[in-house]
């Protein structure tokens, strides 16, 4: 019965999450019912506030200037309004880092679904200047399959 209870439990933090990530929420009790009507009944009110502080939400003010619930922004992926292999234009590897030129202001973007992705890609991290985006992978010996990986990510051609 515990094990059902804990996969109960990841199943309701991931919804959760997708939740917020989804639309926006002003008050706990909406989060509860919304909740609900996701098969995810008798949650109270004092519940949801756990599940707040347990998946990092903050409270902040939207464009509206209404308070709502959100992950905070490291925990979400950009959205853009033009397809992000229009932002990263090339790449090139040295054999020990790798580096991703974009449009002018691109960088960070980019710099943050590489962050979004590092384990999956072999990525230790990046450094995002204003153009440009410096990658360093996890292991060398992989940074051609790790260039790659971005590459077609992105729709680049390599050099």
């Amino acid at each position: 019965m515990q094990n059902l209870n804990a996969i109960r439990e990841k199943d309701l933090i991931k919804t959760f999450k997708v939740m917020l990530r989804e639309k926006e929420y002003r008050s706990q009790e909406e989060l509860a019912y919304e909740l609900s009507i996701r098969g995810f009944e008798s949650i109270s009110q004092s519940k949801v506030s756990r599940l707040l502080t347990k998946v990092g939400a903050i409270r902040s003010r939207n464009a509206h200037q209404k308070i709502i619930y959100q992950l905070p922004d490291e925990m979400i992926i950009p959205k853009v309004n033009y397809a992000i292999d229009s932002i990263a234009l090339n790449i090139v590897n040295n054999g020990s880092q790798i580096v991703v030129k974009t449009g002018a202001g691109g960088a960070p973007i980019i710099a943050r679904i590489l962050d979004s992705l590092e384990s999956s890609f072999g990525i230790m991290g990046t450094i995002a200047g204003d153009d440009t985006v410096l990658v360093i992978p996890s292991n060398t010996k992989n940074i051609l399959k790790v260039e790659e990986d971005i590459s077609e990510l992105f729709e680049l051609t390599l050099n």
